[in-house]
């Protein structure tokens, strides 16, 4: 696994050449909870807890697990999948699941939505604009190629129906059609019907060589717990 701690500041009293008192950097251990803390944001996951093995499985959900587990495995020839179904029957568990999976295998996979990635988007064409302030950032047409090419990619909660932004859409279409063409890890969730999205970006996925569209019929978790 990649190392995941960070330089944290203390000090330690030293001495220089004529025996003054200094102070100097001195790095400190991060402990496990700090650890796996800083792995799970990185992960952008909810909890590390959100594992294959702690995946509930109900009536509806057989299909969709497969296909994610499968995926994780990395020994499948297609490597993108349009998993759909209703809100709250755990999609968004096995996508953190597959992170987790693939970063056991040494692979690095954020897990992101939609929202995350289309404010990603508009906020580096704001800073193309007008600049950060000094800070950094990385500019609108790197990020969005980062996006398109980048080995692994998870793409959670895609809400946009036939009332969603036509640039949104098309950004993801964008997204989608440069990862199918290299036929790269993709993973897109959302709660809408395939016949609301796009049928350029839906075509994608149903290419038999490369993707799969699996419903998840599983019903709302959220609704089981006592």
């Amino acid at each position: 696994m990649e190392h995941i701690g960070k330089a944290l500041g203390n000090y330690h009293r030293g001495t220089d050449t004529q025996d003054q008192r200094i102070l100097e950097p001195e790095p400190v251990e991060l402990t496990l909870e700090e650890k796996r803390e800083e792995l799970r944001k990185s992960l952008g996951v909810s909890s590390l807890e959100n594992t294959f093995e702690n995946f509930k499985l109900v009536a509806g959900t057989k299909e969709a697990l497969a296909t994610f587990k499968a995926l994780a495995s990395g020994k499948t020839p297609w490597k993108m999948a349009l998993i759909y179904g209703g809100v709250g029957n755990g999609k968004s568990h096995l996508c953190e699941a597959t992170a987790i999976e693939l970063y056991k295998r040494g692979i690095f996979c954020r897990v992101l939505t939609m929202a995350e990635i289309m404010r990603s988007l508009k906020a580096a064409i704001e800073h193309d604009k007008h600049g950060n302030e000094g800070k950094p950032w990385v500019p609108y047409a790197q990020l969005l190629n980062d996006l398109g090419s980048r080995g692994y990619l998870i793409i959670d909660d895609v809400g946009m129906g036939t009332g969603g932004s036509e640039w949104d859409k098309d950004r993801l279409e964008e997204i989608i059609v440069a990862r199918y063409r290299e036929n790269l890890f993709t993973i897109m969730t959302t709660n809408r019907d395939p016949e609301d999205l796009e049928v350029r970006i839906v075509s994608r996925f149903r290419d038999p060589d490369k993707g799969r569209v699996v419903l998840n019929e599983g019903v709302d978790y959220r609704g089981l717990k006592k």
